[in-house]
This record gives structure tokens, C-alpha cells and sequence, in this order.
């Protein structure tokens, strides 16, 4: 991957936030779209020999609907328990959250930093950031100079979330139904320019 690539100016689709950011992050609400974009941005970049490091947390389904949440560290395959109804750990909603699992996968995230390309995360949210070490991540990736595109909660104005909205190095777009796959475009393009790949 080219290193320090200069970044074309785009069209912006976050009023009030930087074209140039390499931490692009995705919010909106729950069903808007996000997780789709964000998978199909890693599955064309992973096409096309871009390594892809961080996290993503998967439902976990049931006959009667949704019961949980996988973490899977992206890089390795690696993947745990992040939360389900019958988890005894501290809940979020009617989910118990396994902070052992969520600490040791946002622990691995750590560990491949360095060797990834581009890091996802999906998301970061209040059942991720009740771990340090996950909160730690985010920071890590945020400040490497490796591009980062990430799911963030849309409710949550305060504390750790409220805080990576403001960076000013971070560009937010607003997934919905009427901009999804404009959006997607964007966000491949943008992706590919910090990577240094031209018009691959």
C-alpha cells in the first residue's frame, strides 16, 4: 500500500466535517444501512489485496428473532460470545454482556494493528465501550495513520462515544435509505484514495 498518500478533496457528505479525515465513521439508525456498507466496502478492498484488521459484531439469530452478539476479529477470523439473552454479565437492553470475551477480542484487535492495511469497527457502541481494552483500540486506530471506518452509535452524545465524534480528525455520515448506495460509493472511493490505490 502507498504510504502518506495525498488525499483528493470529495464531495461531502458530512456537513461540518473535514473531506480529508482517514477515520470515516458511519451512523444512523438501527436497520439504516451501516453494517451493509461497511461489509461491502471490506469485501472489495479484500479483493483487491487490502489487509483489513479490527472488529465486527455480528447478530446472532434464533428461531423467535435476535438473541446476541459475536465479536470477530477481522484480520484472523477469530471470533466470541460479545452478548446474548442469557448471559449473566452486565446488560445493555435485555443483553448480557461478556466482558472477558469482549477485553481478550479487542485485545487481539491490538495485537494485529500494526500488520493490517485498514481497520474496521462495527460498532462503537455501549456494550463495546463498557471495555477498557476495546476503548483503548479505538483510540489506537484513530491515531495510527492507517484509514479507519467504523459504526458509531447514533443516540449517544456523551462520554467515550460523544468524545470520537469530536475529533476533528473524523468525518460522520449519516446512513439512510434515501443515500445508502450514493454513500457506499463515496466511502469506497475515499477508502481506496487513503489507501493509495488510484482508480483501482
Amino acid at each position: 500500500m502507498g504510504n502518506g498518500p495525498v488525499v483528493p478533496e470529495f464531495h461531502n457528505l458530512a456537513e461540518g466535517t473535514s473531506s480529508k479525515a482517514k477515520n470515516l465513521l458511519l451512523t444512523g439508525r438501527s436497520g439504516s444501512g451501516k453494517s451493509t456498507v461497511i461489509r461491502e466496502v471490506v469485501n472489495e478492498l479484500s479483493s483487491q489485496g487490502v489487509k483489513v484488521g479490527g472488529l465486527h459484531c455480528p447478530e446472532i439469530r434464533g428461531p423467535l428473532g435476535r438473541l446476541g452478539f459475536k465479536i470477530v476479529e477481522l484480520a484472523t477470523g477469530e471470533e466470541k460470545i460479545l452478548a446474548h439473552v442469557g448471559h449473566a454479565g452486565p446488560r445493555v437492553s435485555k443483553y448480557g454482556v461478556d466482558l472477558t470475551n469482549l477485553g481478550e477480542m479487542s485485545r487481539k484487535a491490538l495485537e494485529v494493528l500494526p500488520s493490517v492495511d485498514a481497520v474496521v469497527i462495527d460498532e462503537i457502541g455501549p456494550m463495546e465501550v463498557m471495555s477498557p481494552v476495546f476503548r483503548e483500540f479505538v483510540l489506537r486506530a484513530l491515531e495510527s495513520p492507517k484509514p479507519v471506518l467504523a459504526a458509531v452509535h447514533k443516540k449517544t452524545e456523551g462520554g467515550f462515544i460523544g468524545g470520537i465524534k469530536k475529533r476533528p480528525d473524523v468525518a460522520i455520515f449519516e446512513v439512510g435509505p434515501e443515500n445508502r448506495e450514493r454513500l457506499l460509493v463515496e466511502v469506497k472511493e475515499r477508502m481506496k484514495a487513503l489507501l493509495g490505490m488510484g482508480g483501482r
